[in-house]
């Protein structure tokens, strides 16, 4: 039969995160925008969000596959421009363009090498 703990039972504190606080080893998602060199083994989407009049639409989330905009998921910039860097593999993405007041755009782009493109959010009726 197994052991029975005695005592109550506490955790570990966490430290409190801080701005300074870097990401863990291996987070997979990280809310800065790519810098200027591409990682070595990928290959880097841009693209941009324009509005109705052509003007650029900042804070569009930019999700790949099922689910919704999650807090680590990729925003627009002030100009309406995003980049994702991918891994080095022929695949199918579907990308989806999430604002408040604005009609959702599905994009399927297969990456089979560095590629950009642009997308039109119309606002909801």
């Amino acid at each position: 039969m197994g052991s029975k703990a005695e005592g109550p039972a506490t955790a570990s504190p966490f430290p409190e995160p801080t701005a300074a606080t870097p990401p863990a080893s291996g987070t997979p998602f990280q809310r800065v925008t790519p810098g200027p060199t591409v990682p070595a083994g990928h290959w880097r989407w841009i693209g941009r969000t324009i509005d109705e009049k052509s003007d650029p639409l900042p804070g569009v989330c930019v999700h790949i596959g099922p689910g919704d905009c999650q807090f680590n998921s990729v925003r627009t910039d002030d100009q309406g421009r995003w980049v994702i860097d991918f891994p080095q593999v022929d695949v199918m993405y579907e990308f989806h363009f999430v604002k408040e007041g604005y009609q959702t755009v599905d994009q399927t782009i297969e990456t089979k090498g560095p590629g950009q493109f642009e997308v039109r959010l119309i606002p909801k009726t």
